[in-house]
């Protein structure tokens, strides 16, 4: 029995499961319409996994490009969209190859941007991503980016106990949980660090452990701004916490989330 198979497959299941919220959606679909003024737009979503963000921009009638890494996400993306001709997806690295070109908006939303999973260093690949949505719009398209931000990361951040966040059975009858041993945030470094495994039972009543740590990179407000400049937009508008107040400077210690809306140059 393929472990690595029965792993993915389990979690992208069950994640869809969990993580079906729609504020955030709904927000993004607020903005595109005051900010767009209700135009078709062609949009690109950066790790668009199972389609949570994608398919709703599809239903309200922008034409839709998605690409991820999971091919486990992606199938089930594919099994949603059947019946819409303005969605396409594929499998692709963020980091290491090519978006296309001439977008009207590039989405890099659900906190993707913090979860970045490189191979080189993490600061360096943020950067690089916001570099390679700037390459992927036409002149005077839009960034809209959306992201976890603290005032305190040590204090969200610092944190050492186990927990359970993802639980359920997929369609193979395979069951289990998420076990997380929190995690541990270093200042100079900016890297937050963690460890966590799978849990699972197959059908047939065998049992799986798969194991992983895990890093990220928590980039200052700073940062973010000053690789958005360089990569040659302009922040046109900002939103704290998803509401239309703009996001102070420095950020507040109500702040936890940021999104931005800017315009390439």
């Amino acid at each position: 029995m393929d472990k690595n198979f029965i792993a993915k497959h389990w979690y992208a299941s069950v994640y869809e499961q969990f993580e079906n919220q729609t504020n955030d959606v709904e927000f993004l679909l607020n903005v595109l319409a005051q900010q767009t003024n209700g135009t078709i737009q062609n949009i690109l979503e950066v790790a668009c996994g199972g389609g949570r963000i994608s398919i709703p921009l599809a239903k309200a009638g922008y034409n839709v490009t998605g690409f991820d890494l999971d091919e486990y996400m992606l199938i089930r993306c594919y099994n949603h969209i059947k019946d819409l001709q303005n969605l396409r997806c594929y499998k692709a690295d963020a980091i290491n190859e090519d978006w296309g070109k001439e977008y009207d908006v590039v989405v890099i939303a659900g906190n993707f941007l913090i979860n970045i999973e490189s191979e080189c260093d993490y600061a360096e690949a943020q950067a690089l991503i916001i570099g390679k949505a700037a390459k992927a719009l036409k002149k005077g398209g839009h960034l809209y980016l959306d992201f976890d931000l603290h005032f305190d990361p040590a204090a969200v951040f610092n944190c050492l106990r186990e927990s359970n966040y993802f639980h359920g059975t997929d369609e193979l009858g395979t069951t289990g949980k998420t076990v997380s041993y929190g995690s541990v945030y270093d200042p100079v470094t900016q890297i937050c660090a963690g460890a966590n495994h799978l849990e699972l039972k197959t059908n047939n009543g065998e049992s799986i452990i798969c194991s992983k740590r895990w890093y990220k990179h928590i980039p200052t407000q700073a940062q973010i701004y000053d690789w958005i400049q360089k990569s040659g937009f302009s922040i046109e508008k900002t939103y704290e916490n998803y509401t239309d107040n703009p996001v102070p400077q420095p950020i507040a210690q109500s702040t936890h989330r940021v999104t931005i809306w800017a315009v390439k140059i």
